[in-house]
């Protein structure tokens, strides 16, 4: 180490912690301001549907068209550390620049067309939020209140005959069989949550099911709680407790901070993923923090090399990679993306989700 410097850890995306050296002086700098880092964008209280009602009723008006329609056969938007779009009870060295991953609050993804959200809940303070930290109690800033989440998601289902899926992941003093968390998830959401009360071996083939079977036809949606690690029984599914084999997913995310190494990891994926209505295959379309930027953004939450800059260039390369792949014949009726993970989620990923459901339910015809 060198002399008149300390030993300091810059937050990274991928759950792992960088040792770098900086003068004591800027570390001082950090500790005073990165413990009370917070960001709160302007909140978006215009809804969505008032101004692009295909993106609030996408599903819905899909299974109208194609009743047999089923995870199998489309493309679902997907929201990266959905809770992200508040960063607040920083950390030293973690601010909005390097935690926040959404811009647009959960009401306006849930209008915007987003149906499955990464949802990272920890304990603090007597009180559940989400997350977007090193590891549990690492580095890191909290985000939204698991309440408002759960909140505006029962509000939304309530008025729009969706599926929306919460998996719920990464706990942080809590867990899958935690009371006080299903409790929460019971009381927020209540009827509006998905039940297995039909198979008492449990559910076969979930994604072949049709979607209209799911959700049902009482005029309202249904949230699908996939709680990682948790239990895997007929009783757990009776309470709307799902394990995540529920839903088999193929791909995976690319470690990377460069989009051409994004677009040729995913490519890579897609070419290898074998479409056999056994497993849903993911883009995971993420720009991810190298340290160097990571410890750039604890000094400067504005720099250039923030995950909202860093997904807003890859945003902007979507809907030409997915016209590629369709011209290329990669994608075509029967075999296309089943679920598309973004940061910044909003309407311009589902636009594309929505063109590959159209197509990827052709097959069902």
């Amino acid at each position: 180490m060198l002399p008149g410097s300390c030993y300091i850890y810059a937050l990274s995306q991928n759950n792992t912690l960088y040792p770098k050296s900086f003068p004591i002086s800027l570390l001082l700098c950090l500790l005073l301001c990165g413990c009370k880092a917070q960001y709160d964008p302007a909140n978006k209280t215009a809804s969505f549907c008032a101004v692009q009602p295909s993106t609030c009723d996408w599903m819905h008006d899909l299974v109208q068209a194609h009743p047999s329609a089923s995870l199998s056969y489309i493309c679902i938007p997907g929201s990266h550390d959905a809770g992200m779009y508040i960063s607040q009870y920083c950390t030293a060295f973690a601010n909005h620049g390097n935690t926040q991953t959404q811009y647009l609050t959960m009401k306006n993804q849930l209008e915007a067309g987003l149906r499955i959200y990464d949802v990272r809940p920890v304990l603090y303070k007597g009180e559940f939020y989400t997350e977007h930290c090193t590891r549990c109690d690492g580095l890191g800033c909290k985000g939204d209140a698991l309440k408002n989440i759960l909140r505006d998601t029962r509000h939304f289902v309530d008025q729009h005959q969706e599926l929306v899926i919460l998996q719920i992941t990464h706990y942080c003093h809590t867990s899958p069989t935690d009371t006080a968390l299903l409790n929460l998830l019971r009381a927020e959401l209540g009827p509006r949550i998905y039940r297995n009360t039909t198979d008492a071996t449990g559910l076969k083939d979930f994604i072949r099911i049709p979607l209209e079977k799911i959700i049902g036809d009482d005029g309202a949606g249904k949230v699908l709680l996939i709680l990682e690690g948790g239990p895997n029984t007929p009783e757990a599914q009776a309470e709307g407790w799902f394990h995540q084999s529920l839903i088999p997913m193929a791909g995976g995310w690319t470690n990377d901070n460069h989009y051409d190494e994004l677009q040729a990891h995913q490519l890579r994926n897609f070419a290898a993923y074998t479409k056999n209505g056994d497993a849903l295959f993911q883009f995971c379309w993420q720009i991810t923090q190298h340290n160097a930027q990571a410890v750039r953004g604890a000094f400067d939450p504005n720099s250039p090399t923030t995950i909202r800059k860093g997904a807003a260039h890859a945003n902007a390369q979507l809907p030409a990679f997915v016209d590629s792949l369709i011209h290329a014949g990669s994608i075509h009726p029967g075999r296309v993306p089943n679920i598309i993970w973004d940061d910044l989620g909003d309407t311009l990923v589902t636009r594309q989700c929505i063109k590959l459901s159209t197509m990827g339910v052709m097959k069902k015809m």
